[in-house]
């Protein structure tokens, strides 16, 4: 175990990397890191002694280690996907793989543990798994007519009803991972299908006829429907086809064809579809002289009610001269296609003329109930193009009504407005709440975003907490208004299963045509608006501006270069004194870190520190700057100065890290800086996590390095941490000093009190006049800072100042 841990390379990259546990030979556990307790929830005292079975009862240290030995006997390496239970009650999953470690004689006496957390990603696939889930629901209102399947964009078979199984005589089982090709019966040409896949791979919908062969080789007719599924970049992620079997209406035209010169009445009465015949009458008039067919049955319609009642009443004067007109194009010659509704019934009519010596002598048409296939096709259609859990138009409706809207506008010259909208708090809420609560909220928030617009405004959903709202011709003012209104209303709570629940919103906006001619650039502009709402606290709506833009393209820029400016060494420590105000001693250095850009000039901690924590760069910035500042007092130390203490300002960020005391203890080791002239500068927000930061911070003072409370009484602070946490120093900020109120007075004299009570060492920052040293000596502030002594210098005029000094 020793040897193990000794090993520090490796025990970096575990650390980094995996949750690590070791146990004796008998499965008790005996070592366990940081990340493995994240993982598990439990503090190290429960897990030391205990075995596996704590987190998962399949695995009882008897079990364990009698698999471990089966296991091994073949294989050097055991290794699965785990489901553990965290010392909360909630789940999380691993993928795990132990080794075997032996001693001279090769006997087993530990077994290491490496586990990859996979949470999010087997969380993901649950995900997946609802959405799909809620496609099935909609998919059983088609199960009593159509055959459905889901495919990927392979055209792989994810999903088949019962009614595609049925018609196909293939189980589920055989179908699942199978293509379409299964049933192909080799009726349609390639360029057919490759027609077929144009289409669909543009996102758009195909619709068409399609004869298959079953498992026992017997063909079948289906009308096809293939809807595309599309992602956020409008590419197709899945198909869904759905299909009604026309089989019956294939074999009542066949019927026809070898009918068509006999007297085929008694044939079609017992053919599904209804089957009709017409021939020219006087005075451009239409005369039917069979109209036979269970269909025809069904609806009581007959040659003689046609003639009796005509039927042609129960339509409009539009209709009726459309559908006159198909019937008079096949009396014409040519064959006709269309859909009629009767009686709440849809019904696809064809029309196929009959020749005697090139002359039409009569037509025969056949009319075929899709009834079941129209709704069929209008719940895909729904599910195409409207969000599935709010009912909101989704993000393909969205972007075809904007350029819709940029049309009209462009010859209009009218003015309109795209809103941006992204909730505030709502992860916090999923997170503490459930996501069967979240999904409610997203419902309700479409509500009141709906009550909050116009009838003629359009509001969508993009996905997660964001939605947007197109306002077509409006101005400005009605803009602000209508965003005024929505964070008003979103700021109240929503009830939901008696909880009240709380978010907000932030709100960008941009206009056609000044901030943008197209919906990409519209979007854009909304969505940075939105972004500078969340910068600046949140709950709130913006306007794009060009100025806005600007500072945009300059922090995109700043970005860029920052990623550079290690590598190219552009990063200055300079250095303010900290002198002891009784003896008016020099007794350590501040550092303060400046970005020297070669076109940008001298560029301050406070522009460029944010952005480096918003990118994921503090942590290498944080480093340069300890290591730099503990080598370069060690060189002073080595030339005189061997008392002086150096205090370096650490982010919250760097110090969470799971390593950072690790790290902290290579870099003074490898600096040869003694850890009692290191003291570590944290702001207040170092109380946000008392329980994993007291435990750095006694792991900090364990090792002899100073801990300094940074800019104290600017924000709230628990005075209770003053007690809990191993704190060294108390930095006053520079307000109170340079504002001595008596306020001020009486607020700075009771920190020193208080700060004397806890021994601790207090320093006064920004001094800049006699008057306030005075003060301060006079309410016995042990150290100072500010630029009444020194601002802060570059090395060299360090150096000389502390030559002047010997």
């Amino acid at each position: 175990m020793a040897d193990i841990k000794d090993m520090s390379t490796i025990s970096l990259l575990l650390e980094k990397k995996f949750g690590v546990s070791i146990t004796d030979h008998n499965g008790t556990i005996i070592y366990v890191n940081k990340l493995f307790r994240d993982l598990s929830k439990y503090d190290e005292e429960e897990l030391i002694g205990a075995n596996y079975g704590l987190l998962n009862p399949d695995y009882t240290a008897e079990r364990f280690v009698h698999e471990m030995k089966q296991t091994f006997k073949k294989n050097k390496v055991w290794q699965q996907q785990l489901k553990c239970i965290a010392k909360d009650g909630s789940p999380y999953w691993s993928t795990t793989t132990i080794v075997p470690l032996h001693d001279e004689n090769g006997a087993i006496i530990q077994f290491i543990s490496l586990d990859i957390d996979i949470t999010a990603k087997v969380i993901a696939g649950k995900s997946y798994k609802k959405t799909l889930g809620r496609l099935l629901t909609i998919e059983s209102a088609l199960d009593h007519s159509s055959s459905v399947t889901v495919t990927n964009q392979q055209g792989v078979i994810l999903h088949a009803n019962d009614n595609f199984c049925k018609t196909s005589k293939y189980s589920a089982e055989e179908l699942i991972g199978q293509t379409h090709r299964v049933i192909n019966s080799g009726f349609h040409p390639k360029s057919y299908f490759k027609n077929l896949w144009k289409t669909i791979g543009n996102g758009e919908i195909w619709m068409g006829e399609l004869k298959n062969r079953a498992k026992d080789g017997t063909e079948y007719w289906v009308n096809t429907t293939i809807v595309p599924l599309l992602d956020k970049n409008k590419k197709p992620q899945q198909f869904i086809s759905i299909r009604t079997d026309i089989t019956d209406r294939k074999e009542a035209e066949q019927a026809l064809k070898l009918a068509l010169k006999n007297d085929f009445r008694q044939t079609v009465k017992n053919l599904q579809n209804a089957i009709f015949k017409y021939t020219a009458g006087p005075n451009g008039g239409i005369i039917f002289t069979l109209f036979e067919g269970k269909t025809a049955e069904k609806f009581g319609i007959t040659v003689e009610n046609i003639m009796k009642y005509n039927l042609w009443n129960v339509y409009s004067e539009d209709e009726t001269l459309q559908y006159y007109q198909y019937l008079m194009t096949a009396l014409q010659g040519e064959a006709a296609q269309f859909e009629v509704r009767y009686q709440d019934h849809a019904f696809l009519v064809y029309l196929s003329p009959i020749f005697e010596n090139n002359t039409v002598v009569e037509v025969v048409g056949t009319a075929t109930d899709i009834t079941a296939h129209k709704e069929a096709e209008r719940l895909v259609e729904h599910m195409a193009y409207y969000d599935h859990l709010t009912g909101l138009p989704n993000r393909r409706v969205f972007h075809t009504k904007v350029h819709e809207v940029i049309e009209q506008s462009g010859k209009s010259d009218e003015t309109f407005a795209v809103m941006f909208i992204d909730l505030d708090r709502f992860k916090s809420v999923n997170d503490s709440l459930g996501h069967t609560i979240g999904d409610q909220l997203l419902i309700l928030v479409a509500e009141r975003l709906r009550h909050c617009v116009r009838k003629k405004d359009i509001v969508a959903r993009l996905g997660g907490d964001e939605y947007v709202i197109l306002l077509p011709d409006t101005t400005t003012s009605v803009a602000q208004v209508v965003a005024s209104r929505i964070v008003e209303e979103m700021s109240k709570p929503f009830v939901i299963d008696d909880h009240d629940v709380l978010v907000s919103s932030s709100i960008g906006i941009s206009l056609f045509p000044e901030d943008g001619s197209d919906y990409d650039t519209l979007m854009t502009n909304a969505d940075s608006a939105m972004y500078l709402v969340k910068d600046n606290g949140k709950n709130n709506f913006q306007f794009f501006t060009e100025e806005l833009h600007r500072s945009m393209v300059e922090k995109t820029m700043m970005e860029i270069e920052l990623r550079q400016a290690l590598k190219r060494n552009q990063f200055e420590l300079q250095y303010q004194p900290l002198f002891n105000l009784k003896t008016g001693k020099l007794t350590g250095l501040e550092t303060h870190i400046l970005w020297q850009h070669p076109l940008m000039g001298t560029i301050s901690p406070t522009d460029f520190i944010p952005i480096a924590e918003e990118i994921g760069l503090i942590e290498p910035i944080g480093q340069w700057i300890l290591e730099t500042a503990c080598l370069q007092m060690k060189k002073w130390h080595s030339s005189g100065h061997s008392q002086l203490k150096v205090h370096v300002n650490t982010s919250l960020q760097k110090f969470k890290q799971p390593l950072f005391v690790t790290q902290l203890k290579e870099t003074l080791a490898k600096t040869g800086l003694q850890s009692e002239f290191l003291t570590l500068d944290f702001t207040e927000s170092i109380t946000s996590d008392k329980k994993d930061c007291a435990v750095h911070l006694r792991q900090l003072r364990d090792l002899g390095v100073g801990v300094s409370i940074d800019n104290f009484g600017t924000s709230p602070f628990s005075l209770s941490c003053l007690t809990e946490f191993p704190i060294t120093h108390l930095k006053i900020d520079r307000t109170f000093v340079q504002q001595l109120s008596t306020t001020n007075q009486a607020l700075i004299q009771t920190i020193i009190t208080l700060a004397k009570v806890l021994n601790l060492t207090v320093v006064a920052k920004g001094v800049e006049t006699v008057e306030q040293e005075r003060f301060l000596q006079d309410v016995q502030c042990d150290e100072v800072q500010g630029s009444f002594y020194s601002k802060s210098l570059p090395t060299e005029q360090v150096e000389e100042y502390l030559r002047g000094m010997l």
